[in-house]
């Protein structure tokens, strides 16, 4: 009886732990429209999340080289998003007339409903729900 108790337990946790990790939120597609900016110009950044159990309720940019500012990304169906709560989260931005040409990095990151980093698994470790964007000012 205990053998049998002892493989159902363990049954139990592989079934569930799969179950957990291929529902767990991600990142299905980020990218900038266009792809090359310029001082002056407007570009939409838009971030595609897959979360089944509706866990991410906040996308956050911040510009790697200058993480002063926070960009908030919205998916609540005002333009320039298109349907409110399907997941694609967006924001315009204008890029300053000043702004100097390089490549940077936009690092975006999801939020659960307490504020806290949305965490995943992968092979074994937790880490934030986080993706780079780069981005390009000619």
């Amino acid at each position: 009886m205990m053998f049998l108790e002892i493989v159902i337990i363990s049954l139990f946790l592989v079934l569930t732990s799969c179950r957990t990790i291929a529902g767990q939120p991600r990142i299905k597609n980020a990218e900038i429209i266009p792809p090359e900016l310029s001082p002056g110009s407007s570009a939409v950044i838009q971030v595609v999340v897959k979360d089944k159990h509706h866990v991410v309720r906040k996308v956050e940019g911040v510009v790697k080289e200058d993480p002063r500012i926070k960009l908030k990304l919205r998916d609540d169906g005002m333009e320039p998003d298109k349907k409110a709560n399907d997941g694609i989260w967006v924001l315009k931005v204008d890029v300053p007339t000043e702004a100097v040409p390089g490549k940077f990095t936009l690092e975006v990151d999801a939020y659960n409903k307490d504020g806290m980093s949305v965490k995943i698994r992968d092979k074994g470790e937790v880490f934030p729900l986080h993706l780079e964007i780069p981005i390009i000012i000619k």
